[in-house]
Order: C-alpha cells, then sequence, then structure tokens
C-alpha cells in the first residue's frame, strides 16, 4: 500500500490568525511555522470569492512570484484529504503553486510569539509544498478593511517582527498604510 503523500500549504493573509486556521484545521498543534517566504511579493489585488465587499472594496491579498521580492506567512504542515479540500474551498478564486523548500526561511523561535516544539519545520519531510497565488487579479480594487483587520490580528498573533514584516512587505493599490487600515 502506498503512503499518501505528506502536504504543506503557505498562508499569508486571513488564516495568519489561530482563529481562522483552527477552522481548517482539526488539531494544528505542531504543525505551523512562522516563515519568510523568498520570491514571492504580497499584494492586496485579488477579488474576494466569497467574502461580504462593498463598492471598490473588494481586495483581499495575493502573492505572484517576484525576483528578489520576499513576504513572510505561516507553513502549515501535514495536512489530511479533508482539511486539504477545506483549504481548496475556502481558497476558490485562487491556484496552487508548487514552491521549492529552499525559498522557505524559518523564523528563529526567539523572534516569533509563539511556542515552538523544534527550530526547523520538517520541510524535508512534506513531499509537496504549495502557495495560492490569485486568479481574479483587479489592480483598480480597495482592500476589504475587516477582512485586512483580520490579517493585522493574524500578524500579531506572531509578535511584533512578524506583525511589523507583514506591515512593510504588504503593498495595496491605494495610497494608504496598511495599518491606516486597523478599526479602533
Amino acid at each position: 500500500m502506498k503512503a499518501r503523500p505528506r502536504l504543506a500549504v503557505i498562508v499569508y493573509g486571513s488564516l495568519l490568525a489561530p482563529s481562522e486556521l483552527a477552522d481548517l484545521l482539526d488539531d494544528p498543534a505542531g504543525r505551523i511555522w512562522p516563515i519568510r517566504l523568498r520570491g514571492f511579493e504580497r499584494l492586496c489585488n485579488q477579488t474576494a470569492s466569497w467574502r461580504g465587499t462593498d463598492a471598490g472594496q473588494r481586495g483581499v491579498l495575493n502573492v505572484v512570484r517576484t525576483d528578489g521580492a520576499w513576504c513572510n506567512g505561516l507553513l502549515v504542515t501535514d495536512l489530511d484529504r479533508d482539511e486539504f479540500t477545506a483549504f481548496k474551498d475556502r481558497e476558490r478564486g485562487y491556484r496552487l503553486l508548487e514552491v521549492a523548500p529552499e525559498d522557505v526561511d524559518p523564523y528563529p523561535p526567539d523572534v516569533v510569539d509563539a511556542p515552538l516544539e523544534t527550530t526547523r519545520p520538517p520541510l524535508e519531510d512534506q513531499d509537496l509544498l504549495l502557495v495560492t497565488t490569485g486568479t481574479k487579479v483587479d489592480h483598480d480594487i480597495a482592500p476589504i478593511p475587516s477582512y485586512l483587520e483580520t490579517c493585522l490580528d493574524g500578524a500579531s498573533q506572531w509578535g511584533e517582527t512578524f506583525l511589523s514584516e507583514f506591515t512593510t512587505t504588504t503593498a495595496t493599490n491605494v495610497d494608504a498604510d496598511l495599518t491606516s487600515y486597523r478599526t479602533e
């Protein structure tokens, strides 16, 4: 009997929020790793597929391959069939791209606010590493404020450095700093 492939995904938007991940994963303990992803740029230029929108505020996050760029996110390892099916359904409007393990750099444990069981994620144990990229790109839309608030709150859960790097490596289509979307 052939063993099922071990599958990992990189998430970079609302799934940074532990509560959003908990809805997706059966048991997230020991499977989530804060990482920096080389060769990808994060933009707010994907039209939302299932979130509520308002006029021009229809944008959610997306990543595109860009030489010399990087962004941060979370590596989620060992998805089972049901988790991967739920992930693909949630991420409709995106396609999956394979990522080379050498393009993933884990954060040192002393930099993030998360208990990590080891200092290095088990990248070599994963048969396939995927990230989503948008298929409904629109360069003239603004972010959905409530969505961006979820992303920023999620990024803040991983520590000040992670949040700071999230805001500096995320571009929007409007002349506004990412933190200006935070609601008080």
